[in-house]
């Protein structure tokens, strides 16, 4: 990770000192992530007494990074490469009494997820601060972490079981102030992040996508 960071700033002093529509710099963007669950079904065998609920409650995260951003002729590509950091609710429903359908209980989980993303943005400029953009976006999973809550100690085990890559795509906006550039994007999953979703023996197979929105700041060299 530390070479590919020191490589893309190598490559953006040389470009920059051979280029004037060349820029590059660092980033930071906040998001507020969506693990849109959908079609939740189950591919193997359990009890029904395990219900995987659809409705998930975004929590803020954030990326950093860094980006670079060739224009020519008013149109620009832009690639970027972001550590993100993502939290949003997952939730399922447990059967206490097999006789009682009023006596399940509802386990929530706060799933982190680390990931490298790596936007590459296409766009045009405008009245020379004014940006548009729209471009797909790689998706790397590094590692996710669950903690649960409900039932004293969450009687059954979640496993997400994220793809090692996915695609996406974002389009946006943004403002270019002297050093200072400003984005707001909404990012939408082209495809479901994981081959499916393991509570305790049941094996659920939902079409769970990552959308969000981001705002980032970035300072321009």
């Amino acid at each position: 990770m530390k070479k590919i960071i020191l490589t893309i700033a190598l490559l953006g002093f040389t470009l920059n000192s051979s280029a004037q529509d060349f820029s590059w710099g660092p980033k930071l963007s906040i998001s507020s992530p969506s693990f849109k669950l959908q079609d939740v079904t189950s591919i193997e065998d359990g009890p029904d007494a395990i219900k995987l609920l659809e409705d998930t409650d975004p929590v803020l995260g954030y990326q950093m990074g860094l980006f670079a951003r060739l224009s020519i002729l008013g149109i620009y590509v832009q690639p970027e490469i972001l550590f993100s950091n993502s939290k949003s609710e997952i939730s399922y429903s447990v059967l206490l009494d097999e006789l009682d359908e009023g006596s399940r209980e509802t386990i929530v989980g706060e799933v982190k997820l680390n990931r490298i993303d790596i936007p590459v943005m296409f766009g045009k400029r405008f009245l020379k601060i004014l940006r548009v953009n729209a471009g797909p976006v790689f998706t790397l999973p590094l590692n996710d972490d669950i903690s649960l809550e409900g039932l004293d100690a969450a009687i059954e085990d979640v496993q997400t079981n994220y793809k090692k890559a996915t695609v996406g795509a974002q389009i946006g906006a943004g403002l270019d102030l002297s050093i200072l550039t400003i984005d707001l994007r909404y990012e939408m999953g082209l495809q479901s992040i994981s081959d499916g979703i393991t509570i305790g023996e049941t094996t659920f197979n939902p079409d769970q996508r990552l959308n969000q929105f981001l705002v980032s700041v970035g300072i321009k060299f």
